[in-house]
């Protein structure tokens, strides 16, 4: 009985090892899969560029480049395509022979490498696409450049954030949960002269502009209002 159990636990880890190695995600760039994709059929990757929509005849819609070395990968396949719009994070569009850019966005792309052969006017292969990540450095600098145009950038703020959440809405874009701390003595709207942290829940669109940035609490502060950003001023729960 006892070689049994430890047979059994002995093939439980090696399964679980195994399906670990499968499904743990590499960090690849695009060039390595482009400079070798049969070997990286069936991969689970993450890559990292901007997404690109693209005029092709009969190639891809979406693929993701790497501006620095020239080298991109087709996104589709089952996941691209059904499941996930890639349109809030496209930063370039390509007419055929130029690249016009919409947005700086640079994100990281879950998926597996799927290594297809011979296509007319599309690679050999392309990304199945599982999800779409917001590079968070990105999303910093967009939301750090807003609040420096609001209140909070004369409240002795250091200009540094740092970000809790990030959700998709349901609507388009995404909502952003971030901390900060404030100096209050020089804030015109918070008179505790005291180091004053605070949570934000800031909404952006598909273009990645903030359309609403609610400050839900500080540290002196009860949790009958809120403080709006845009329009300075405290709304009652």
């Amino acid at each position: 009985m006892l070689v049994l159990v430890c047979a059994v636990v002995a093939v439980t880890i090696t399964g679980y090892a195994v399906d670990s190695l499968i499904h743990t995600v590499r960090a690849v760039s695009i060039r390595e899969i482009t400079s070798n994709p049969r070997s990286f059929d069936g991969v689970y990757v993450r890559l990292c560029g901007y997404i690109v929509h693209t005029n092709y005849m009969f190639g891809p819609t979406y693929v993701l480049r790497n501006v620095d070395d020239n080298a991109e990968i087709a996104l589709g396949g089952k996941g691209g395509f059904k499941n996930i719009d890639f349109e809030p994070y496209v930063s370039f569009v390509f007419d055929g022979r130029n690249y016009t850019q919409v947005r700086n966005l640079k994100v990281c792309v879950v998926g597996y490498v799927r290594f297809v052969g011979l296509v007319i006017d599309a690679p050999p292969f392309y990304l199945d696409v599982i999800e779409v990540e917001p590079n968070i450095t990105d999303l910093q600098t967009i939301i750090v450049d807003f609040l420096k145009t609001t209140d909070i950038g004369h409240s002795g703020w250091n200009e540094t954030i740092k970000i809790l959440e990030v959700y998709d809405h349901e609507l388009g874009g995404m909502v952003v949960v971030v901390s900060y701390i404030t100096m209050n003595a020089v804030h015109p709207h918070f008179m505790c002269e005291a180091i004053e942290g605070h949570t934000a829940v800031i909404t952006l669109n598909q273009n990645r502009e903030v359309t609403s940035a609610f400050c839900m609490w500080g540290s002196f502060h009860g949790s009958d209002r809120i403080w709006d950003i845009i329009n300075q001023r405290w709304i009652q729960k």
